[in-house]
């Protein structure tokens, strides 16, 4: 297993990655290439620069936030990512939220995918799609997506929607 991330950008205190303050590490490399996404610099996965594990897990773990992974698309190094996750979840007590433009059901039938998301708590899935665009979406660019609570749903075999403590209202 390869023991190289490529990395985009390492962003701390960030509040639009999932709940609460998050270091989100923005991975490079995509191969779903939503049409209207935000992200398209980070499609080719060389536009990243290179870190080992060992170098964003000390990178993003000083920090007293939790752990988001997004992109481009993490399940691109999801072998990867899997070691950081790991290490993440044996060390620290920090939760991991994950976006993929893959939907919850092609990663639990995809070994390399399912072995990433078993160390995950949150899954925000789905491609972005435009025509499902709304202002204001909680962590979320479309309303296609979903917000899963990846152990919930792993536990009792079926997709269980993540529920915040604000019922999912938006805070300005």
């Amino acid at each position: 297993m390869d023991n190289i991330l490529y990395v985009a950008d390492i962003v701390k205190n960030t509040i639009v990655d999932g709940e609460g303050f998050r270091t989100s590490l923005y991975l490079s490399g995509c191969d779903i290439c939503c049409k209207d996404c935000h992200n398209k610099e980070l499609w080719d996965i060389k536009s990243g620069k290179t870190m080992s594990v060992d170098e964003v897990y000390n990178k993003i773990i000083k920090y007293f936030t939790n752990i988001t992974f997004i992109g481009g698309e993490p399940m691109m190094q999801a072998s990867t990512l899997t070691l950081l996750a790991e290490k993440i979840k044996e060390n620290t007590n920090k939760t991991i939220w994950i976006f993929s433009g893959h939907n919850y059901e092609e990663i639990i039938n995809n070994e390399n995918y399912f072995n990433l998301l078993k160390y995950c708590d949150v899954l925000v899935d789905g491609k972005f799609d435009k025509n499902y665009f709304e202002n204001n979406l909680k962590f979320k660019g479309s309303s296609n997506q979903r917000i899963i609570d990846i152990q919930n749903s792993l536990n009792k075999n079926e997709v269980v929607l993540w529920e915040d403590e604000f019922n999912d209202e938006l805070v300005i």
